[in-house]
């Protein structure tokens, strides 16, 4: 159980609306007192504001779990005193009850949103980025992590290093382990960070696991995030084939890839990187039962659509773009406007 939010350790301050953290370190991870300020104010319904300096960078982990709520914001300090959220280089400022879009200097007139330390130009690495989701029959002799065993070996060139409630990753990686710490947490659900291999050889990685009971199973949901030598993304064909893998050997219920940028050691500063652009999307058996397996492969925006997995189970794999390209964003949602009425829980959204 978390702690009430005003004895959470990680928090300063508390207003009506938000839970403000105050970070200045180099790297900026969910650490158990992140963690324990977030779970806090979900349960107390306050959103969390992060303040750090413009030097600190975030792992994926925070940048892509902690800024989910409507008032959440990584708030960075710039060099001239202002403030600007680290995510999109908005300029913000402090109404005493929140941090906020700041008020243009001349009411009514157009000004510049953008604060300038958010623009800088220095080279930026491509990420690879997934959502994966896995379910199991919920039998006593399941063992949870396969998952991740998988795409982070097709991904890197190696399986997981550790797992661990938070950051830094602390236990060595252990399927059995993780199932066991997970069974005695049952039926509430567990969330998990997952490290790959350190090492020149290896592509740095770190990622998610969400276990979760379901009426029809154990859930595993991975989110794995792995910086690219440069700014250059796999082959589409590469990528349906990783996902293809997973559907092989796991009930595939869904599986979203896009494409990002950051740094090279796959952490985030607050700069300007650009849009994250899809790359492919699954969805799952589940949902091809739902209609026939030609009218999920015909689909508008999924032309080059194959069919993966095993062949009396298939799921369906649609290739999108090559992550660089906004407008492919159109042909994820002409996708998604055709499979929401066939079975829209079993589509992955981004």
């Amino acid at each position: 159980m978390p702690n009430e939010l005003i004895f959470s350790p990680g928090v300063d301050l508390i207003t009506d609306r938000v839970a403000v953290v105050m970070q200045d370190r180099p790297v900026i991870g969910m650490s158990a007192w992140l963690s324990d300020a977030l779970t806090s104010a979900r349960v107390e319904n306050r959103d969390v504001q992060l303040v750090t300096p413009k030097h600190s960078r975030l792992t994926w982990p925070v940048r892509s779990g902690l800024f989910r709520g409507a008032l959440s914001r990584w708030v960075v300090t710039g060099d001239d005193g202002e403030y600007y959220d680290g995510l999109n280089g908005i300029r913000l400022r402090w109404n005493g009850d929140q941090f906020l879009a700041a008020a243009p200097a001349v009411p009514d007139q157009p000004t510049s949103d953008m604060h300038p330390d958010y623009v800088v130009e220095e080279e930026l690495f491509g990420h690879l980025q997934f959502t994966v989701r896995v379910r199991h029959k919920p039998v006593d002799n399941l063992l949870l992590g396969e998952v991740a065993d998988r795409l982070f070996t097709k991904t890197t060139g190696s399986g997981p290093a550790g797992w661990s409630t938070s950051e830094p990753v602390t236990q060595p990686w252990s399927r059995e382990a993780l199932t066991e710490y997970c069974r005695d947490r049952a039926p509430s659900p567990t969330w998990l960070v997952v490290s790959g291999q350190p090492g020149a050889e290896f592509a740095p990685a770190v990622g998610t696991l969400e276990v979760r009971r379901v009426k029809s199973g154990v859930d595993e949901t991975l989110t794995l995030s792995v910086a690219q030598s440069g700014m250059e993304f796999p082959n589409l064909n590469l990528v349906g084939e990783w996902i293809d893998d997973i559907a092989d050997h796991l009930e595939l219920v869904s599986a979203m890839v896009v494409g990002a940028f950051g740094e090279a050691d796959g952490t985030y500063r607050p700069r300007f990187v650009g849009m994250s652009c899809p790359i492919g999307m699954a969805a799952g058996n589940e949902a091809v039962q739902a209609n026939t397996l030609d009218k999920m492969l015909s689909l508008k925006g999924g032309e080059r659509a194959l069919a993966i997995g095993p062949a009396h189970t298939p799921a369906i794999w649609y290739p999108i773009g090559d992550g660089r390209n906004p407008r492919d964003w159109d042909i994820y949602t002409e996708l998604m406007k055709s499979l929401i009425p066939a079975d829209a829980a079993s589509v992955a959204k981004r």
